[in-house]
């Protein structure tokens, strides 16, 4: 997560999950999936091509966020919009 953040801040204006992976050697699946599951830190934007092809950037959600307080932007907010839906149904 330190990694996927610090690649982030030296590129403010944002970089594919691919080149996320490739940069910090971490896998793309991996970067993926953190990337996704914290909102809260990351957001991804449509990029459109010349051909138009979307791909999606990612950026951090705040300039604030950096390798040593990530965790309060985690704690401060909730995980996922998709937690209220779950939690909805099983009271249902």
């Amino acid at each position: 997560m330190r990694k996927l953040i610090a690649e982030l801040r030296t590129n403010p204006g944002g970089l594919w999950v691919r080149e996320i992976a490739r940069r910090t050697g971490i896998h793309m699946e991996t970067a993926r999936r953190l990337i996704e599951r914290h909102p809260q830190i990351f957001r991804e934007y449509a990029d459109f091509t010349a051909y138009r092809i979307n791909l999606k950037i990612i950026k951090l959600a705040d300039v604030r966020i950096d390798e040593n307080n990530f965790m309060k932007f985690i704690a401060s907010k909730p995980a996922s919009s998709n937690e209220g839906v779950a939690q909805t149904q099983a009271k249902v």
